[in-house]
């Protein structure tokens, strides 16, 4: 009931979680980061974008899933013989989700059926002193490494993914509990990075009234804005805020979003590219 809901439904305005598709631009070879309940509406959204025809019942040639939470892995489901059937789809994920994903069903019948092959890929300490990722290619060329980072670990491990292209260099990581809960995180994330997409669930929090935000943590973007000043004044637009919350107002707010700009941030647009 609250206004921003009730506008959406009047306007029709639609929103998607978080999500990022990855085109090869010389094979026509495509990445899905994160299978959301939106995924039907960005598997189309990448297929245009891209300019490819013809997938068929192979609409990406791999799936990399950063955690178990609702907004990340459901879209799965269209995977399964009631809608694509896909076959031997690689699917990228830590072992504590792929553990997760092959003993709860549905998904296990994925597993089962063939529609998926899970591939896990280890991931590495946020702490530069700890263990290291194993570097893996979803596909040839984009070399990609999975970090581990604090949220809430319910059904499976959290992480972020660290891609690097040909050119560039792309952070992902939209689910963290926050900033400084180990010591050179931000820096270990960000090292070498040339844009990052990072958590902008929540503005500052008092959008969110009765919720009790200790049980769903995550950085505020004022938080943020402020820890990351000095990066954004030397990189201008090299931090995309994604993952925000419908209750965020700098998701609606043209005013607010000019504000962080202004402060050398973004908020990421639906659709939007960045060449790596």
């Amino acid at each position: 009931e609250k206004s921003c809901c009730a506008d959406a439904r009047r306007s029709g305005r639609v929103e998607t979680p978080a999500c990022i598709g990855i085109h090869d631009r010389e094979t026509d070879q495509l990445v899905l980061i994160e299978a959301t309940p939106g995924i039907d509406r960005q598997l189309t959204l990448l297929h245009e974008k891209a300019g490819v025809t013809g997938r068929n019942r192979q609409p990406v040639d791999a799936i990399m899933l950063t955690h178990a939470h609702i907004g990340h892995y459901p879209g799965l489901m269209h995977l399964g013989r009631e809608v694509a059937g896909t076959r031997e789809l690689p699917l990228y994920a830590t072992p504590a989700m792929a553990n997760f994903l092959r003993e709860n069903g549905p998904w296990s019948q994925l597993v089962e059926l063939g529609n998926v092959e899970l591939i896990e890929c280890k991931p590495a300490s946020v702490d530069e002193s700890g263990p290291q990722a194993v570097v893996f290619e979803p596909i040839e060329g984009l070399q990609v490494e999975a970090i581990n980072v604090p949220h809430r670990d319910e059904f499976s491990d959290t992480v972020a993914f660290r891609i690097w292209g040909p050119a560039r260099t792309m952070l992902f990581v939209p689910d963290v509990d926050r900033w400084d809960e180990h010591p050179g995180m931000l820096n270990r994330l960000l090292s070498g990075v040339d844009v990052a997409y990072i958590d902008g669930t929540f503005y500052d929090g008092s959008e969110l009234p009765g919720r009790d935000l200790s049980e769903i943590p995550h950085p505020a973007m004022v938080t943020t804005m402020d820890v990351l000043a000095e990066h954004a004044r030397m990189n201008p637009g090299s931090i995309r805020f994604i993952h925000l919350n419908h209750t965020n107002p700098a998701l609606t707010q043209p005013a607010l979003q000019r504000e962080v700009a202004e402060r050398g941030f973004a908020v990421a647009e639906v659709g939007e590219r960045q060449p790596l």
